[in-house]
């Protein structure tokens, strides 16, 4: 249900934007985090995997997995794990 309020008020995903613009943070815990909302938005929102993919959350999120920083780097590999992943249920 937090999923579906990343809609916002006018259903244009602003709060999603905001998450992808903080994936280019210099604070590396910023960037760490954005990328765990953002996956977990992938995971739970309908459809959210189209949403962040079209919004160019995957080609920011992939930049980082090769980011110095080796939580960095766990955290946007899940992300763009999160995002490619296509049905929840055979992943254990």
């Amino acid at each position: 249900e937090n999923a579906k309020m990343m809609e916002g008020k006018d259903g244009d995903f602003g709060l999603i934007k905001i998450l992808i613009s903080l994936l280019s943070s210099k604070e590396e815990d910023v960037a760490a985090i954005a990328c765990f909302d953002l996956g977990e938005f992938c995971r739970f929102y309908p459809n959210g995997r189209h949403i962040a993919k079209r919004l160019g959350a995957k080609e920011m999120a992939m930049t980082l997995i090769e980011h110095e920083n080796p939580e960095l780097q766990h955290q946007a590999l899940q992300c763009v794990s999160k995002m490619l992943v296509q049905n929840w249920e055979y992943v254990k």
